[in-house]
């Protein structure tokens, strides 16, 4: 009898690994995507996933706000937030960041794609119209 227990409990671990190993790839095991979804609105940078590999990555961007915002892939060893602003933005290019590629200004409700092939290194998701990145419109990403 114990030994049929001892096996029932063994399958059962087993089973329950298995279906972790079909876990989302976006979920808190550290496990990354290249199709990355967000959402940008007032004053918040929001994505599924806070890394991906080097190649092609696909940022697919909905604005959820009530405003107007821009998405901004930016390369950088900068801390989170930290970029030094020239008035109510940072100057694009400045001494230590890479701006990669933009979705350029969209409007509230609407979706944006932005396919990139990033590098190897630590990287900004930011809004950088005027007093966006100062409000904390700003998310870190890195690509291995």
């Amino acid at each position: 009898m114990k030994r049929n227990f001892t096996k029932l409990v063994g399958v059962a671990v087993l089973a329950i690994l298995a279906v972790g190993c079909g876990a989302d790839q976006n979920d808190a095991t550290g496990i990354t995507s290249n199709e990355i979804t967000g959402s940008l609105k007032e004053w918040e940078v929001a994505v599924d996933g806070a890394t991906a590999k080097a190649g092609e990555v696909t940022f697919t961007i909905s604005n959820k706000g009530t405003i107007g915002h821009e998405f901004l892939v930016v390369k950088t060893d900068i801390a989170l937030g930290e970029i030094p602003l020239d008035g109510d933005h940072f100057a694009e290019p400045t001494d230590g960041i890479e701006v990669i590629d933009e979705i350029g200004e969209f409007a509230k409700g609407t979706t944006e794609v932005l396919v990139l092939a990033l590098e190897p290194g630590n990287y900004q998701l930011v809004c950088n119209l005027p007093d966006h990145y100062e409000a904390g419109m700003h998310a870190s990403f890195t690509v291995s």
